[in-house]
């Protein structure tokens, strides 16, 4: 796993690589529905050296009002429906969508759940794409940025009329907080820097101390 990375086949001076100790799945995946509970957790072996290059964000309160955020994705997915793709990290700007206008665009009998919020710049035609899922969606909230959501899933990419679909992180906060409290940390290694890569990072990961919301 890579920290401090945004082009996928050269690190810099800033870029961390660590080994995984484990992934914590949470226990409604595929349980229920095909995209419900998705969110996981990454426990690394050592814990990450945080810099101006690397920081972690913040979790939202369980009550936070998502009207009028600012709010931001980034990733590594396809750029385009014909399937192209690119080395550097990219960001979009999307605004949220109110839940019940974002039902009306994929219809009642969508997959739409309680856990689930909506983002996308339909107006602009920009929105995540194949590849972006486990991506975050980050919002400005009183100079803070705050980790509001998780890419889950989407019709086709960038459609006009269908926002993106995130995992909301307000709804997993119990979750997230009793494993951050209880599992036990691992013994402590040394993070690995390297100037050129040997594995290929698929998404990106939201740094939380030694724990990654993805």
């Amino acid at each position: 796993m890579y920290v401090g990375i945004t082009n996928l086949e050269v690190a810099n001076k800033h870029t961390q690589w660590f080994e995984i100790n484990q992934v914590i799945i949470h226990p409604t995946f595929e349980m229920f529905h095909p995209v419900g509970g998705d969110v996981a957790l990454v426990q690394s072996k050592s814990a990450i050296v945080f810099s101006d290059y690397v920081l972690p964000i913040c979790l939202p309160s369980s009550n936070l009002n998502l009207s009028d955020l600012s709010c931001w994705t980034t990733g590594w997915g396809m750029v385009s429906p014909q399937g192209e793709t690119g080395k550097d990290l990219l960001e979009a700007q999307l605004p949220l969508i109110p839940k019940f206008q974002c039902q009306l665009l994929y219809g009642l009998t969508s997959y739409l759940l309680p856990e689930m919020l909506c983002a996308g710049d339909i107006k602009n035609m920009k929105n995540v794409c194949e590849g972006d899922s486990g991506s975050p969606l980050v919002c400005k909230v009183n100079q803070t940025w705050l980790q509001i959501g998780i890419v889950s899933w989407g019709r086709g990419c960038a459609q006009p009329l269908y926002p993106g679909v995130f995992a909301n992180v307000s709804y997993f906060l119990n979750w997230i907080r009793y494993n951050m409290e209880t599992i036990p940390d691992p013994p402590q290694l040394t993070p690995f820097v390297s100037s050129s890569l040997r594995a290929t990072v698929s998404s990106f990961v939201t740094i939380m101390g030694s724990l990654l919301v993805l």
